[in-house]
């Protein structure tokens, strides 16, 4: 079963909501170098990936990205929403979304390949880009609303007014 449009749109701002925050605890603790909070073990190692020197790209940090990426795709949600009064316009959101999902896949290889370390706050936040993203495709794909539906199968003459 399809959870309603109304629960889509809740859950899409809600998400990307929990995604603003993890990138503003993501930013601090590259700030301030302090990864105790994710430093696991020798793979999965926030710190180790710091100290890698892959953390940017033409000069801006990735943590700067999720600063500017997830307040983007809550205004884009929020405002195509007319502020959660209808359904997130999926034909917009989804391309956007799969534009930060081929990102991840760069950062993907950077961590597995490259450097061979992986950051738990940073798959934190390609997880939260992901789910972002099946929310708007459950959305464009899922059944329209039923009473929706209802109209459109309505006879010509109940539309015009006159009934049977």
């Amino acid at each position: 079963m399809v959870p309603t449009l109304e629960k889509l749109t809740g859950s899409y701002l809600v998400v990307a909501a929990a995604g603003i925050g993890l990138a503003i605890y993501v930013a601090i603790d590259y700030l301030t170098q302090n990864f105790n909070s994710c430093n696991i073990n020798q793979a999965f190692n926030c710190g180790g990936v710091y100290q890698s020197g892959h953390t940017s790209i033409f000069g801006i940090p990735f943590y700067a990205m999720g600063l500017a990426w997830f307040p983007a795709v809550f205004a884009i949600g929020l405002l195509t929403s007319r502020f959660g009064k209808k359904p997130v316009n999926s034909e917009i959101l989804l391309p956007v979304l799969m534009v930060g999902n081929i990102f991840t896949g760069y950062l993907w290889y950077l961590e597995l390949a490259v450097i061979h370390i992986v950051c738990p706050l940073c798959v934190s936040l390609y997880v939260v880009n992901y789910v972002l993203t099946i929310i708007v495709i459950v959305q464009l794909f899922g059944e329209p609303d039923s009473s929706h539906n209802e109209a459109e199968k309505g006879t010509t003459a109940e539309v015009v007014g006159f009934e049977k």
